[in-house]
């Protein structure tokens, strides 16, 4: 966000979305890790998984609690057995999925600008390079994903 202040306009900063903001250090927690980031402690990486299976988890969770019927039950025992978590926290994140379906909005970030990032190099082609990548993400601001692809790529359409 620091870096990004000389970027956006309050206009774009207004209809800034999370699924950007929350979804850019989601991605930027993996991004590091692949990048070499403590490559040689693979505690780092095992971290990463860590927190990226509880989003995974929530994710899942807010989606199935507010439209396929799972229960908070299903729930908690999700968390734990497909998320790792402990049961403590699996209660709380369950708890929490009931009154927020939104709260996984990060994975689907992350997901979106992984996505993003393979078309934008695809467009690049030689001239790709990931510092252009992430300067071309900052520079159009905390925008909806779908709008932040069309300026970048000059496509519309679903990133899934």
């Amino acid at each position: 966000f620091r870096y990004a202040k000389q970027f956006p306009s309050d206009i774009r900063k207004v209809f800034g979305a999370p699924t950007n903001s929350e979804g850019w250090a989601h991605y930027c927690e993996q991004m590091v890790i692949d990048e070499g980031f403590h490559a040689d402690d693979p505690r780092y990486r095992l971290a990463q998984i860590q927190d990226a299976l509880l989003r995974n988890a929530r994710f899942i969770v807010g989606i199935r609690l507010h439209t396929k019927g799972m229960t908070v039950a299903q729930a908690e025992d999700l968390f734990v057995t497909e998320g790792y978590q402990p049961r403590p926290v699996a209660v709380s994140e369950s708890k929490r999925g009931t009154s927020d379906p939104t709260y996984g909005y990060y994975t689907m970030g992350k997901l979106m600008i992984f996505k993003l990032r393979e078309e934008y190099k695809a467009k690049m082609g030689a001239q790709y390079s990931l510092q252009k990548f992430h300067d071309t993400f900052i520079a159009r601001g905390p925008l909806p994903l779908p709008l932040i692809r069309k300026a970048m790529l000059g496509k519309s359409g679903r990133l899934f």
